[in-house]
């Protein structure tokens, strides 16, 4: 296994247990996998976020929103940075699709842990 294999298991990971707080945890346990502040990158400006910036428990009950089919592309990684472009399509229980999410984060290892750093998504309706 190279060092790349390496670090791209090791985000990876970070990334599916975000994932796996966003469909089943608190606003808390996504925030275990950011580092804060975490930039965030809106339709119209950058804000430095002191607080993980969305409830999933919120975003669950609004949307009818159980599950994501997610595909994770590693872009570059290095020692310190790695940058991940994320297709997905938020699903109800029935597997019915509420919306396509595309997404660009970076992450960062900091006190030898990797967590998001930065993030920027665009969803549209199913």
């Amino acid at each position: 296994m190279s060092r790349r294999d390496v670090l791209v298991a090791e985000v990876l990971a970070v990334l599916h247990a975000y994932q796996e707080a966003l469909e089943h945890g608190t606003r808390e346990d996504l925030q275990k996998h950011v580092h804060l502040p975490v930039a965030y990158v809106t339709e119209d400006n950058v804000q430095m976020r002191e607080r993980y910036p969305f409830d999933p428990q919120k975003l669950r009950v609004e949307m009818d929103f159980h599950h994501s089919n997610s595909e994770y592309a590693v872009m570059h990684i290095d020692e310190t940075k790695a940058h991940i472009a994320i297709t997905a399509t938020r699903m109800r229980e029935d597997d019915s699709p509420i919306e396509y999410v595309e997404a660009f984060y970076v992450l960062q290892i900091r006190d030898n842990q990797w967590k998001i750093a930065a993030f920027s998504g665009i969803r549209t309706a199913a």
